[in-house]
């Protein structure tokens, strides 16, 4: 019996001495994190927190370095301000009575532009959510996001915990530009400002649409010139063997032909034949015995 107790005795004490351990993990949970990301690449973190009432700090990962971390602010379910302090790449929140904490900062450390490109990399231990500034584009995703999603008009994607790199380009609009000139007569000044309208840049997709329906369109416009002049000159008697030729599907046999043209001599038939053949609108082919006359 004595066994048995000092058994229990013995779990109380371990789950005891292991309980501070569990409360301090147990002592806030993230319940949201999200990025915006603006069209300068700074990056506003937003993390709203519910901590433990009782806990005096809770210390969260940054997630860029201190140095480039600036406008933090931090309030708690009223509103009231918190004191905090930065730790080796986390900081340390005074939140003793707090049971909600909202925290807020600044970074230009997440992103890059190269050659017009803009990256976004980032290292999370928890879920969250990035938004991307009006009229961004997705380049490039090291790997897929959980969600895809519109939020007011911007991209928005929720990323599982891990290491991200996700590149995105922006479409601007042209911005209004002022062109002053001053012109100096005698002492008046006179200052002349000429504003041009806003131009909306074309999406991408769309302006490599127009390019090939451009091309393909001077390309038809020169098939059907160069057709036109091919036919240019024809006398009566080779248009209507090229006619009789289109309406029988581009071919038929030398015999045929003669036989839809008694009027002209085989010869003749045969002569005109080949000077179509020189002006590159018909060719001749031999099957078996018989001549196959066919539009080039």
């Amino acid at each position: 019996m004595n066994i048995k107790v000092s058994k229990v005795v013995f779990f109380i004490l371990l789950f005891l001495l292991f309980q501070p351990i569990v409360f301090a993990e147990n002592s806030y949970a993230v319940k949201d994190v999200t990025l915006t990301v603006f069209a300068d690449g700074v990056v506003r973190v937003s993390a709203a927190i519910s901590v433990n009432e009782d806990e005096a700090t809770i210390t969260l990962p940054l997630l860029s370095s201190q140095e480039h971390v600036f406008n933090v602010v931090v309030f708690d379910e009223n509103t009231v301000p918190l004191d905090y302090e930065f730790g080796e790449g986390n900081i340390t929140i005074y939140s003793l009575g707090a049971s909600n904490v909202l925290l807020e900062y600044d970074t230009d450390a997440l992103t890059r532009k190269e050659a017009g490109l803009w990256t976004l990399t980032i290292s999370t231990p928890f879920e969250l959510k990035v938004v991307f500034p009006e009229n961004s584009v997705l380049m490039y995703m090291n790997a897929p996001p959980s969600v895809i999603s519109s939020d007011g008009g911007k991209l928005k994607l929720t990323l599982y915990p891990g290491d991200w790199e996700i590149s995105y380009e922006l479409l601007y609009q042209r911005t209004t530009t002022h062109i002053v000139t001053q012109t100096v007569i005698q002492t008046t000044v006179q200052t002349k400002t000429q504003t041009t309208q806003p131009v909306e840049v074309m999406p991408t997709s769309a302006y490599y649409a127009l390019v090939v329906c451009a091309i393909i369109t001077i390309a038809v416009g020169l098939v059907l010139i160069k057709h036109r002049k091919r036919f240019k000159g024809l006398k009566t008697e080779e248009a209507e063997i090229v006619r009789f030729l289109k309406e029988n599907n581009g071919r038929a046999l030398e015999a045929e032909l003669r036989e839809a043209f008694p009027n002209i001599p085989r010869t003749t038939m045969w002569r005109l034949i080949k000077r179509l053949e020189k002006k590159g609108i018909l060719r001749v082919r031999k099957v078996g015995l018989q001549n196959v006359v066919e539009l080039a």
